[in-house]
């Protein structure tokens, strides 16, 4: 007997891509993307398509290990469940009582458990177990952070909104190889004539699907400011909307030359179109508390 099993993937991508899973007799025998997803299309990443290579590969680890011998010999006993938290248990109770609870960190992340897991399941037990707080992941809370302190709050359009837009600026972004579910959407935008700007360095693949291809310097924040003043933005406004104002300062008074060598003068122009409406959109997953703060810096109220 043959089943689909329609799911989702739980990789911290975090985006979640359909996968359906066709079993014969209890057995997995192939794993493909949902056809009519609607934002990855039946597609499926390096990392998953050869997901049932992982779930049936012979030297896979289906018991927890005790390691018998030094740190980095690789001497490791399989042992059961039980035996593995009866152990951690003991472990866990002799430092709670010597130091408290608090000298517990968890240091955790998703893994493959899925975003609603990675967010409940395990703050709900170290917050029980009264163990020190840390922000998950130190990478990725580093990288939010910053984020939310330059820009106010993380953005990220829709991509329906991507295939309505007749211009596109990929700032640094190269889609073609780090954001496999855009590029879909960015190619319908230019199908139905969108211009796409690619403003990076490297002539990436992303760079040469582009109407342009910006490519400045490394380092040379002066281009940014010229472009900012070309685009109206002023002191005040990136002041009210965060944009990092204090990087810019330094260099503003700097800039005599405002031909940005090696970018040819007219291709800046061509970037700089006066009057053109800019649209974000604010990421699903933007903390509340980020936008209460949001809201009060600048008087803005709930419903506005």
């Amino acid at each position: 007997m043959t089943t689909n099993i329609f799911g989702a993937c739980p990789h911290d991508c975090p985006d979640t891509c359909g996968i359906v899973t066709t079993v014969k007799n209890g057995r997995a025998v192939s794993i493909s993307g949902t056809p009519d997803h609607p934002v990855t299309g039946g597609w499926l990443c390096a990392k998953v398509r050869p997901y049932l290579n992982h779930v049936y590969h012979p030297e896979r680890l289906t018991t927890p290990l005790r390691r018998t011998g030094p740190k980095g010999s690789g001497q490791f006993t399989p042992i059961s469940w039980d035996e593995a938290l009866a152990e951690i248990t003991e472990r866990w109770q002799e430092i709670i009582q010597q130091y408290g609870a608090e000298a517990i960190l968890p240091y955790s992340y998703s893994g493959t458990l899925g975003l609603v897991q990675m967010s409940v399941a395990s703050s709900r037990f170290w917050n029980r177990l009264g163990a020190s707080q840390l922000e998950r992941s130190i990478c990725g809370a580093a990288a939010e952070y910053a984020v939310e302190i330059t820009f106010g709050v993380r953005h990220s359009p829709p991509y329906a909104d991507v295939e309505q837009s007749k211009l596109v600026i990929l700032w640094g972004n190269n889609a073609a190889s780090s954001g496999p579910h855009f590029l879909p959407h960015l190619e319908k935008a230019r199908r139905s004539g969108a211009e796409v700007i690619v403003i990076d360095p490297r002539r990436t693949r992303t760079a040469r699907r582009a109407s342009l291809h910006l490519a400045p310097l490394p380092g040379r924040l002066e281009e940014l400011n010229t472009l900012t003043k070309r685009m109206g933005l002023g002191d005040e406004w990136l002041t009210d909307w965060k944009l990092a104002p204090s990087q810019l300062e330094s260099a503003t008074d700097k800039v005599v030359d405002t031909r940005l060598e090696p970018l040819p003068e007219e291709e800046v122009k061509k970037t700089v179109r006066p009057g053109t409406t800019v649209e974000f959109q604010v990421h699903p997953t933007v903390k509340r508390e980020v936008l209460d703060q949001y809201r009060k810096e600048r008087g803005i109220k709930e419903d506005d």
